[in-house]
């Protein structure tokens, strides 16, 4: 995953949000030298309701793992004492809804909050692309990207009829550094002998 973006394509349930998530997990890993203090991974969602609860699975994971690492949620909902505690230190991971991450750009202190920002994910791309939240993301992120050479774009997606559309207009530009993953295999559902329907 080091160095490249890309866009991560299967149906609901197969995992695609923990497939990105656990990569950055593993990178870290891998090369710590290459992470600094503060934000490292931002995930923008559409879905400001489940935030709170993906949050809470990215937290049990990583505790689980033994890390260190806080993940917390900016949205509308967020209690105002964790939003002043989050201008003065960003956690690892924050969870933000495009219209947050457009205040967060707007605030004089930007720089400091995304000064070592390794990854990007965008959830739910597919509910995005062509609408106007999908156009404060694409801003979003071209400003980012200005200001951070390096950084890693992953849209997650379910599957939909015009990828290469939806990945050029997420990644503009980077097609040398740019990967699809796609989930092709029906899952399989297992009968329990112990269950009769009658």
């Amino acid at each position: 995953m080091l160095g490249y973006s890309g866009m991560v394509i299967a149906p609901t349930g197969f995992g695609k949000t923990f497939s990105v998530f656990m990569a950055v997990l593993i990178d870290y890993m891998n090369h710590p030298e290459c992470y600094q203090k503060g934000l490292k991974l931002l995930w923008v969602t559409p879905l400001r309701s489940l935030a709170k609860d993906l949050a809470k699975a990215m937290q049990t994971a990583i505790d689980d793992i033994g890390l260190d690492w806080v993940v917390q949620v900016r949205n509308g909902d967020t209690d105002p004492k964790i939003r002043v505690q989050q201008t003065k230190a960003m956690p690892d991971i924050l969870l933000v809804t495009p219209e947050s991450l457009h205040l967060l750009l707007a605030q004089k202190q930007r720089d400091k909050y995304f000064k070592n920002i390794r990854c990007i994910t965008v959830d739910e791309w597919h509910e995005l692309i062509g609408n106007k939240r999908g156009v404060m993301v694409e801003l979003a992120l071209s400003y980012l990207k200005h200001h951070h050479k390096n950084l890693q774009i992953w849209g997650i997606t379910a599957t939909i009829g015009n990828l290469d559309q939806a990945m050029d207009v997420l990644l503009p530009g980077e097609k040398k550094r740019a990967c699809r993953l796609s989930q092709r295999r029906k899952r399989k559902l297992q009968s329990n002998p112990s269950i009769q329907i009658k």
